[in-house]
């Protein structure tokens, strides 16, 4: 019998297939295409139910802050580029390894918004308007903007929230990494990543952190 955790995961990226793939019009696409538009809708909604349900789930706590399966799917999503070469057929193996590191990525994220916060760094309003616009004008269209949201499963609430805690990232990562790493009179990739290692055990040693879904399995 498949966990509760294996049931949200499989919903959701049977929904991301669908939400990526393209959709086929036209007389020349015949009958065979009769009933893909029920198909897909259908698709679709398991993939909003799948979202939905993601967020319910809570697969770690940093600090109290909770970190959910929803979080964990989209950063899954990001960095699986990194773990699989085009076309690389998806494994158990590799999957636990994306979902292993996608957590790793959330945790350090979560510890390092929490130090921004810590040290007083804000982001003003006028900052998070613009970058709302700026998507906007991307996407072309204010329906546009809608779907991007439904498809993301986001508010723009909730999209505000990601905007703020990705700046104070970039913000707090600036200050806490980068600049420490240029005063050693270094500016490579080893000696950055090896200051992020120092700065992320600095952090863990006062925090509490609670691994609540195993997500090697």
């Amino acid at each position: 019998m498949r966990t509760w955790t294996q049931r949200v995961i499989g919903l959701v990226m049977v929904g991301f297939a669908v939400v990526g793939a393209p959709c086929v019009h036209g007389a020349s696409a015949g009958n065979d295409n009769a009933g893909k538009p029920a198909e897909h809708q259908e698709m679709l909604e398991q993939y909003r139910k799948g979202v939905e349900e993601s967020k319910k789930v809570v697969v770690a706590r940093v600090n109290g802050a909770e970190i959910t399966m929803f979080d964990l799917l989209n950063r899954m999503n990001r960095i699986a580029p990194q773990y699989m070469k085009p076309g690389q057929p998806r494994d158990p193996e590799t999957d636990a390894r994306v979902r292993q590191a996608a957590l790793d990525v959330l945790i350090f994220r979560e510890l390092a918004v929490q130090e921004a916060v810590r040290q007083g760094m804000k982001v003003a309003p006028e900052a998070l308007d613009n970058s709302v616009k700026m998507l906007k004008e991307r996407l072309g269209s204010e329906d546009a903007y809608k779907a991007y949201l439904s498809r993301e499963g986001l508010t723009e609430a909730s999209l505000r929230t990601g905007i703020e805690r990705d700046q104070l990232y970039e913000r707090i990562a600036g200050k806490e990494i980068f600049q420490k790493v240029q005063e050693t009179g270094r500016n490579d990739l080893s000696a950055v990543e090896t200051r992020r290692q120092e700065w992320e055990a600095e952090m863990k040693k006062t925090a509490t952190i609670e691994i609540l879904v195993n997500v090697t399995n």
